[in-house]
């Protein structure tokens, strides 16, 4: 797997963010309750994305992605994960999604999740060229997948990782 160092520093940025944001949406009912249960509970504000949104790493990555094209600092430094808030400094992170947006091409969402190589890691996939399949990496903080890096595994190397979404 390619390691972009650049990316990387984005991808903590972006990870960090995206775990500070709070999802105020509706959670949908459980299926075991009932109409009277249903109109006396008051519904709780819920990290989940909408059911239209899927897996809540696609809706991380699809975040991420946003900031780099938008080339938002102030909006990637929440998606980052721990690692990156610390090591990527508010006056570099202009200069890195600048760089990253350039590896990420006009990629708007990511398509798919697989698990990481490590435990509480997912790779969401961006596009691929050629040989190369270009991720987003997230890391699973405090119940919110965060920006790690961006990484270019092989084709058969990312096929290889368990697919968890669509």
């Amino acid at each position: 797997m390619r390691h972009l160092t650049l990316s990387l520093l984005l991808g903590a940025i972006l990870s960090l963010n995206l775990g500070c944001q709070k999802n105020t949406e509706d959670p949908a009912p459980p299926e075991t309750q009932n109409e009277n249960q249903a109109a006396e509970a008051s519904p709780a504000p819920s990290a989940e994305p909408a059911p239209a949104a899927g897996h809540p790493a696609i809706t991380a990555a699809n975040k991420v992605l946003a900031a780099i094209h938008a080339g938002d600092a102030a909006a990637i430094r929440p998606l980052l994960n721990a690692t990156n808030q610390k090591k990527v400094s508010d006056e570099d992170l202009p200069k890195l999604l600048e760089q990253v947006k350039r590896t990420i091409g006009d990629v708007t969402e990511v398509t798919e999740v697989r698990k990481g190589r490590r435990e509480n890691q997912v790779a969401a996939k961006i596009r691929v060229v050629e040989n190369e399949v270009f991720v987003v990496v997230l890391t699973l903080e405090d119940g919110q997948y965060l920006f790690e890096d961006l990484n270019s595994p092989d084709v058969a190397g990312y096929e290889a990782l368990e697919k968890i979404a669509p």
